[in-house]
């Protein structure tokens, strides 16, 4: 209705039409939506269902976002058949009706055509159609070098109708494809792109349109050669030079560009040995750890920082030296080196000092390294070191002077410190145990109150024995029996055991002091048993 009457004030002379961007960009006054290259031709049919009889149709357009209809030409059908070939050139396009009457032109601008089918004076038919245009764009010029990056675009007018899109590699894969809305851009890239990548890349658009969303399909050849590209344009950021206490938290800073992919190089503390540690392609959605367990890369959190890379590290003291992060943008490569000085620090005590021993690595861009007492720094200290540790000791007992915090300072060649800090309090020592000092077993306690009460139980034996002999014997229970023989022996000095030497014992005839026995079994009673009874 909006449509009939806008046709109706136009004819009249008078202007007034509603907002059609508005409509547009919610999809109301168009039927279907037909996409075409920019450039290339372009057919828009009218019929539905071909009449029977004969018919006028006429064709008519409006630009994306514009106010007014523009009448483009007619033609008269019979039986689904246009009679004669028209054709009409309007703002520098020619427009032609085929056979079938559908508008036949070389698309280089959106537009919304509409189709009306006559008979006499009414409407049969009605059909409204907007032309979305799609250019296809592949860089750098083919056929690409191997080792760079491969850049697909296909970038959508009216931005409104696209619903969704990505493209789709020759294999079938769906590549990680970003959209900007504002722009109607869908673009993917391939970083480092090889020999195998080559082949018939699709752009699938979900287009919004009356009847839903379709989908439409675009594809583009791509062919990579065998050369090997050699980047050229590199750009160095300032090196940056820091510290860190052992297992803390350390941030590795990357160029601050929107990156396509970022490779991580590790040189060991203090040598020239380099590695590839770590690499990430954004685009392929793929990453690689190689050796640092304590090495993560930091996750943009907005859309606005995606490709801004860094990575947190929680170095051990081995993990210092020279890190050099490379982000490669399109055929651009930009490096931030980053040279790490860790700190370990540890403390042991003995029954006559507490020791303390700093050591840290990349040596190369260390100033100085030394002890202090916090409480008193005018406190001497003694200090050792030799190629990458200090040490000091404390004597023990601690005083009021010597008791409190340790800091071993660590100064790098541009300024920066790092510190680590011992504290320990004179009620401390003998029951704190700190890291690196000698643990004794926690069998060791045990094991010597074993060995005391074995002592004892030997030292008791023997006088429990003479205890029960020397009762016996005043009692009278000695009897000679049939498989007892009884002998008595004065107590020999040499002997401090009785079970050790008996014949020693029987030598001594005067029973005179202590008294002993010597008892032996003389058949299958037991002499245990006998002195129980």
């Amino acid at each position: 209705m909006e449509t009939y009457l806008a046709s109706m004030l136009i004819c009249s002379g008078i202007f007034f039409i509603p907002p059609l961007l508005a409509l547009v960009d919610q999809g109301e006054i168009w039927n279907s939506v037909t996409m075409a290259h920019e450039g290339e031709s372009a057919t828009l049919s009218c019929f539905e269902s071909p009449p029977t009889s004969s018919v006028l149709v006429t064709w008519k357009v409006m630009p994306v976002g514009g106010d007014r209809w523009s009448y483009l030409l007619s033609a008269k059908c019979n039986d689904g058949r246009t009679e004669g070939y028209k054709s009409i050139v309007f703002e520098n396009s020619t427009f032609e009706i085929s056979t079938d009457a559908s508008l036949i032109f070389k698309a280089s601008a959106p537009g919304i055509y509409n189709c009306v089918i006559k008979h006499g004076d009414k409407n049969l038919q009605e059909k409204t159609v907007l032309l979305a245009l799609v250019k296809l764009t592949v860089t750098p010029q083919l056929p690409v070098m191997v080792d760079r990056t491969l850049r697909l675009t296909a970038q959508v007018s009216p931005t409104s109708v696209v619903a969704w899109g990505t493209w789709v590699s020759p294999r079938g894969e769906q590549l990680y494809t970003e959209i900007t809305r504002a722009t109607g851009v869908l673009l993917s890239k391939l970083p480092r792109v090889t020999i195998r990548e080559s082949g018939v890349y699709t752009c699938r658009i979900g287009v919004h349109g009356n009847s839903g969303t379709s989908v439409s399909e675009h594809r583009v050849n791509v062919t990579v050669k065998q050369k090997v590209f050699i980047f050229t344009q590199v750009k160095y950021e300032i090196s940056r030079s820091m510290a860190s206490i052992s297992y803390s938290l350390v941030t590795l800073s990357c160029p601050p560009v929107l990156g396509d992919y970022v490779v991580l190089y590790w040189e060991h503390p203090d040598s020239t040995t380099m590695e590839l540690v770590f690499q990430f392609d954004r685009w392929r959605r793929s990453f690689t750890n190689q050796s640092l367990p304590h090495l993560h890369l930091i996750e943009p959190t907005t859309l606005a920082a995606a490709g801004n890379f860094s990575f947190l590290l929680k170095p051990a003291l081995k993990n210092g030296g020279r890190y050099l992060c490379e982000v490669y943008l399109n055929d651009k490569a930009f490096i931030q080196q980053s040279i790490l000085s860790v700190l370990y620090g540890t403390a042991k005590t003995s029954p006559s000092s507490l020791e303390l021993a700093c050591s840290y690595s990349q040596r190369s861009q260390v100033r100085s390294v030394r002890w202090s007492h916090v409480q008193n720094p005018s406190h001497p200290l003694q200090t050792t070191g030799v190629q990458g540790q200090i040490k000091t000791s404390v004597a023990l007992p601690l005083t009021p002077e010597t008791a409190g915090q340790y800091a071993c300072t660590l100064y790098l060649d541009n300024g920066n410190s790092v510190q680590y800090i011992y504290s320990e309090q004179m009620s401390n020592i003998g029951t704190t145990v700190v890291p690196g000092s000698a643990v004794p077993p926690a069998d060791s306690v045990s094991t010597s109150s074993h060995v005391s009460t074995l002592s004892l139980l030997l030292f008791l034996i023997p006088m429990i024995a003479i205890a029960v002999g020397v009762l016996l014997w005043r009692q009278g229970y000695c009897i000679t029996r049939r498989r007892i023989v009884q002998s008595l022996s004065r107590h020999s000095v040499e002997v401090e055991n009785i079970y050790e030497n008996p014949d020693d014992l029987r030598q001594q005839t005067s029973p005179q002091g202590t008294v002993y026995m010597d008892l032996k079994p003389t058949g299958e009673m037991d002499v245990y048993k006998e002195l129980d009874r």
